[in-house]
This record gives structure tokens, C-alpha cells and sequence, in this order.
């Protein structure tokens, strides 16, 4: 009997989007009761002998794992059937077979005893997919001691790779006193039942006040961190280890290089909550097992290369993971540190292409990675409840992340001066997050000496606690990243109203905060949403003169991050405001 058919919503919008020439790719799911998830989707050649796709499936969290084919047609009859590919889904005996037309209709079908039978499907929204479905990070270093040569890199990490597979590791779930044991041990799960699962856990382990923490969250995404535990100690009277005399020899060899670095292992795993502990064992496995091969192929590709035969140039791998919002699920990057981003770009484009994301802007530099280091709160306005879908109305919003910068952070008062030196910090955050640079965001001190050395103010203004407006901010942002803006002069607060469409159009196409200025006010809009048939225009602000605590419950309740009508602006006060730009990057 074939299984029930999900596909979440992120593939559906990427396939009503997706315009390409390839006549084939690959689908990506999870199983979990009886029911098969489709979470990803790529583009592949299956001509050719390359099958990209077994090297994409490392990049993705354990259990995610090739599920079927995907076919783009003149029609949604099935004209050829790529069988070849069949072979390599062991996620379920029902391979799945979508064909969609140049009309973007979509028909699905299952391989049943070789014969295509079509099947419903239901489409997973986003927000139910998060609330079912957990990440599970497992991070830990191994030390890595071996010859520096291919075979010698080889030979140790198949072995790491054969001791984490063979039972005589252990897990624990962080910040409990649960341990997940393998076949070596007869013991299966201590600290909790055995049946209990995964989503009992979080919630057992949550804050005090878990509604309140819900209904405030400004992140989709649970992760639940695993530590891995080495066996330290033996059974002596193991059969296995019984020793016996063995005839030795002794070679001479040549003197050989020798790498020695400590490896972090650091991966995740998608499960649905109701997975039982005692069957995470074999997910953690499978995701040690996925993130040592790609180390592997990293340390590989280095040897290859001509001058780090002995070794000696050798840097060490960095693991990076990523959420790009048009996907719904993680990739996972191992790269060498220290390498800057700017000489990976044709990695990046080829990921790019295979997953078919935009090519205009960067997705997984490695200011992309997730989660943000900030101490400050990412997206706040995530936690605004959301509003119902109205006709006729368009809602344009900053795409990406930023950290919500306002008055008296960083044990430094500002209070009634800084409000556009605050503003100008979110903008930086949102550039950096979105890998366009690795920049620092900018004290106020260090704004105030751009502008000195730029010759916009005098050596007088450093230290002062003179304001900046619009005009300051774009010439900080094209100093300091290289960024150029538009400003717009709106000469009352009711002239706003007529760039509104200018205001979508900038979100639409580059996505960053706008810094808006008036009077003595500094402000950030984060998004528009209009009304075509009445006119109306709301505008999602961020507000810098908030004083508190990064309290996202105070933060939304109070305003200080939310939409606004028109007559948050002062009618008869001059604004200007200062559109940043993107140029076309990956």
C-alpha cells in the first residue's frame, strides 16, 4: 500500500515560480506514520553520470533523503519515466513521480509494482510544518590524526565513521540527564521512558512559562542540541577482544607528513515530534555519519590542490548552516576557514542553480548562516500576530534578517539624540545577515568618525551627541559597505502617501530597511502594505527610541515594533528618507 502524500508549501510556491529549461529533478521527503513529506526539490541532469544529487543529499538534515522525480512537461501526460533514479530511493518502496505542466498544474503519482498510480495530495502549510516537525543539532569535536595524503585521510574518517555506526557511542540530549545508547549497550534510553518522544521532551524542558514564550516567538525553528559521549571503558571479557599472537614484520618507510586538527562535528536531523527517543539513535548516526563525509571531501579537495601535498597549508574545516527562506529546509556548508567568501562564488551559483534560487543575492556566505550571533533580537516583528489575507491589498516587506537596534544597548546612553545612529545599525545588521559583507556594525563613535574623515563634518562632531539624518546615512552606508541609496524628500508627513508605491517597489526588489527622518525623529519602516481600492497605506515601523530590555513581549505589546496608519506622521514636518540598495550578488 502506498503512503499518504504531503508536499510542503515552500515547494509548491518554488514550483509555481520556477521557470527552467532542465526536464528533470529530484524530490526530497521524510517518512513519518505512513505518510511521505516532500520538503525540497533540485534540478538535475539525469543524462550524465554525474547524479549531483547523492553528493546534495550530505547537505541536507538526516531523514531527509531522496524520495522521487519531478518532471516538467508540455502536458501532465507521463511520456517517459527516468526508472534509473528508482533505484537510489530507499526512503519508501512507493517512489513518487510528479509531472507539472508549463501551466503550473501539478499531478503526482506513485511507483506501484512498476505501474504509476496517481494519488491526492495534501499541500503542508508553513506554519503547521514548523510546529510538527524539530531539528535535533548534534555537535562535538573529534580529534583527526593520519598521514597527509588521500588514502590516509581516507582510511581515518571511514574508520570514525565505522566507530560511530558500530554502537560504541552514546548521546546525550543537552541540558538533561537523557542518554541515547546503541547495539553495544543493552540499555536502549536512560533518564526518561522509552516511549516517550521528542516533542514530550521539549515540552518538558521549556520555560516556566511556555504560552507566554508561543505567543511571543520570533522563531519557527526548534533545535535541540545533542552531545556526543565516546566509550571510555571496555568489557574485558568481551569475546572481540581477546588477543592473540600474531607474526610481526618491520618495513622502512619514507618519511611521511602528518595532519593533526580537531575536527567539529556539528549537524542536524529533521524529525516529527511524535518520534520516539529511543528511536533517535539511528537519526543522530546517520547525521554524525553525513557530516563526517563532508569534512572528508573538504580536507580531500585541499590535498588535491598544488602546495598542500604535505600537509602543511592544510585549514581547518568550518561548518556553517543555512535557512534561506525560500526553501524550508537547512544546507548544510563545510568550508576551509579562512577562505573568504568572494573566491567561492562558483561553488554558490552551482548550489544555486541546482536548488534554482535567485542568482541576484547571496544565500550562503557565510553571514547567511544560521542561527544569527547577535545579543540583540533578530526579526522582531516575526512575533506580530498575523493578519488575515485582505482583496485588493499589497503587503511589501524587508526580506532577510536584522537585529533590532535602539537607544541605550550596549551600556551606552543615546537616549534623546541617537535614534538614526540606531537606525543605521539595523540597516549594517540586515547587510551583514544577508552575507552582502563581514563588516562590524558601526558604534556611534565609529559613525561619527566616518563622517569626519569623509569631510561632511567637522573634528568637532566626534564624541558630541549631535543628530544625523538621511543624508548622513547614505553616505556612512556607501563609506563604510560600499552601499548606495536613494533618498526620497517628502515635504509633509501627507505627501508620504504618494511614494507608497515607490516604498513596494524597494521591497520588492532589494528588500533592506528604510531609514526615514523627520524633524527630530529617526525611524526604520520594515514594509508597506496598501490599499488599492481605498488608498490606504500602513507602514511596518521599527522604532529606535525604545529604552528597555530586548523583551520581545514588551517590544510587540507596546508598539515598539508594529504597523502604523498614515497619521503616524506629522502632517506639516519635512521627511527624508534613505533607501538602500543592493546590487546583484551570490
Amino acid at each position: 500500500m502506498s503512503p499518504r502524500l504531503k508536499i510542503s508549501k515552500y515547494v509548491i510556491e518554488r514550483l509555481s515560480k520556477l521557470n527552467t529549461n532542465e526536464p528533470t529533478g529530484c524530490l526530497y521527503g521524510l517518512m513519518y506514520d505512513s505518510t511521505l513529506l516532500v520538503v525540497g526539490l533540485s534540478l538535475e541532469f539525469f543524462e550524465n553520470e554525474q547524479k549531483t544529487y547523492r553528493q546534495l543529499l550530505l547537505h541536507l538534515p538526516a531523514e531527509i533523503e531522496l524520495c522521487g522525480v519531478i518532471k516538467f512537461s508540455e502536458t501532465l501526460s507521463i511520456e517517459s519515466k527516468p526508472k534509473e533514479i528508482f533505484q537510489d530511493v530507499d526512503i519508501t518502496d512507493n517512489p513518487l513521480f510528479i509531472v507539472i505542466s508549463r501551466e503550473k498544474e501539478i499531478k503526482a503519482h506513485f511507483l506501484v509494482h512498476d505501474k504509476f498510480e496517481e494519488t491526492s495530495y495534501e499541500v503542508l502549510q508553513t506554519d503547521e510544518l514548523w510546529k510538527q516537525f524539530i531539528h535535533v543539532r548534534l555537535n562535538t569535536v573529534v580529534p583527526l590524526t593520519c598521514e597527509a595524503t588521500i588514502t590516509g585521510v581516507k582510511n581515518i574518517m571511514q574508520n570514525k565513521r565505522k566507530k560511530i555506526a558500530s554502537g560504541q557511542v552514546s548521546f546525550q540530549i543537552d541540558s538533561t540527564s537523557i542518554y541515547l545508547f546503541g547495539v553495544a549497550s543493552d540499555v536502549g534510553v536512560t533518564g526518561t521512558s522509552t516511549e516517550a518522544n521528542i516533542g514530550e521532551l521539549i515540552d518538558s524542558i521549556g520555560p516556566e512559562q511556555p504560552s507566554k514564550k508561543k505567543k511571543h516567538s520570533i522563531s519557527k525553528v526548534e533545535i535541540v542540541p545533542v552531545n556526543l559521549v565516546l566509550k571510555t571503558t571496555k568489557d574485558m571479557l568481551s569475546d572481540k577482544l581477546v588477543k592473540t599472537a600474531v607474526k610481526m614484520m618491520t618495513t622502512q618507510r619514507k618519511p611521511s607528513f602528518c595532519i593533526s586538527m580537531p575536527l567539529r562535528v556539528d549537524t542536524l536531523a529533521m524529525i516529527h515530534r511524535n518520534t520516539k527517543l529511543s528511536e533517535l539513535y539511528t537519526v543522530l548516526v546517520e547525521a554524525a555519519c553525513r557530516s563526517l563525509k563532508l569534512l572528508e571531501y573538504v580536507l580531500l579537495e585541499q590535498l588535491g590542490q598544488e602546495g598542500i601535498g604535505d600537509g602543511a597549508g592544510l585549514r581547518l574545516p568550518e561548518i556553517f548552516h543555512f535557512l534561506p527562506p525560500e526553501l524550508g529546509h537547512f544546507i548544510t556548508r563545510v568550508v576551509p576557514k579562512g577562505i573568504p567568501d568572494e573566491s567561492m562564488e562558483s561553488e554558490r551559483r552551482s548550489l544555486h542553480e541546482q536548488l534554482s534560487l535567485p542568482l541576484d543575492r547571496p544565500m550562503f556566505r557565510r553571514g547567511n548562516a544560521y542561527p544569527s550571533k547577535s545579543g540583540k533580537l533578530i526579526n522582531p516583528h516575526e512575533a506580530i500576530p498575523p493578519q488575515p489575507i485582505k482583496p485588493d491589498v499589497t503587503v511589501a516587506l524587508v526580506r532577510g534578517r536584522y537585529s533590532y537596534h535602539h537607544y541605550m544597548q550596549d551600556n551606552f546612553n543615546d537616549d534623546g539624540w541617537g535614534c538614526a545612529y540606531r537606525s543605521m545599525q539595523t540597516i549594517f545588521s540586515w547587510f551583514k545577515f544577508q552575507g552582502y559583507n563581514t563588516i562590524d556594525i558601526p558604534t556611534h563613535r565609529d559613525i561619527q568618525y566616518c563622517l569626519v574623515n569623509i569631510g561632511d563634518k567637522a573634528s568637532a562632531f566626534l564624541g558630541s551627541k549631535q543628530w544625523i539624518g538621511s543624508t548622513e546615512v547614505m553616505f556612512c552606508l556607501e563609506s563604510l559597505l560600499g552601499v548606495q541609496s536613494r533618498i526620497i524628500f517628502a515635504n509633509t508627513g501627507a505627501e508620504l502617501l504618494s511614494y507608497t508605491p515607490e516604498l513596494v517597489h524597494h521591497f520588492e526588489r532589494h528588500g533592506s530597511p528604510i531609514m526615514i527622518g523627520g524633524g527630530v525623529l529617526a525611524h526604520t519602516i520594515l514594509g508597506v502594505e496598501y490599499n488599492s481600492v481605498t488608498n490606504e497605506t500602513r507602514y511596518l515601523i521599527l522604532d529606535p527610541h525604545y529604552t528597555g530590555a530586548d523583551d520581545i513581549s514588551v517590544v510587540i505589546s507596546k508598539g515598539w515594533c508594529g504597523w502604523k496608519n498614515s497619521d503616524f506622521w506629522n502632517k506639516t514636518a519635512h521627511y527624508n528618507l534613505c533607501l538602500p540598495l543592493t546590487k546583484p550578488a551570490i
